[in-house]
């Protein structure tokens, strides 16, 4: 993947948009990968194995998500651990107040877009709000695909979402931390000075 994210620094950087595209969909196969693997190392194998060594009753760490036929399943269902605590801490508590359904759902998204974008910043050691940008962006997403994809249509919308949506990603934060030609990828991923 590295020399991947490296051969596109320069199309980002003439800003030709044939080639952005070609290195994105170069990338979106074995980011997706990566990220399947993790989903089953994590959520199937770490937190089964946490959960027998520790007699945890409740197994539902994940529902169907690959069979998410809207956006708005797919993120009820990927991670329910954090689902639920979203629900329990920012849903019910808005709903209860009087927020409007819809109001409770922008402020749990806005929540998940802050942790996200936390959870990136402080490794890459830079605030660029990509992380941030791409969950609210699930917002209009999650209209779009209820109101025009249905059934097959829709998982295909999610899916490709899934798919692009991770390597648009690392694209954005890859070419946010390269703003010098001479500051290399290798040297942001080894923590190296110029």
């Amino acid at each position: 993947m590295v020399p991947t994210i490296q051969n596109s620094m320069k199309p980002f950087k003439d800003m030709d948009y044939s080639r952005i595209i070609e290195r994105l969909l170069k990338l979106a196969v074995p980011n997706h990968l990566i990220w399947l693997i993790f989903f089953y190392w994590f959520f199937h194998s770490c937190l089964n194995t946490v959960a027998e060594l520790m007699q945890f009753g409740d197994r539902e760490f994940y529902r169907d998500w690959w069979n998410a036929e809207s956006v708005t399943y797919f993120w009820q269902n990927w991670n329910i651990p954090v689902h639920r605590w979203c629900v329990r801490h920012f849903y019910k508590p808005m709903m209860r107040r009087g927020s409007s359904k819809w109001l409770a759902q922008v402020g749990v998204f806005l929540a998940s877009a802050f942790f996200h974008e936390y959870l990136v910043s402080i490794p890459l050691r830079m605030f660029r709000l990509w992380a941030f940008t791409g969950m609210i962006a699930q917002l209009p997403l999650a209209w779009i695909v209820s109101r025009f994809f249905r059934g097959n249509y829709g998982n295909a919308a999610v899916w490709v979402t899934l798919i692009i949506g991770q390597p648009v990603a690392v694209l954005m934060y890859a070419h946010s931390s390269l703003p010098r030609p001479e500051l290399t990828l290798h040297c942001v991923l080894k923590g190296l000075p110029p």
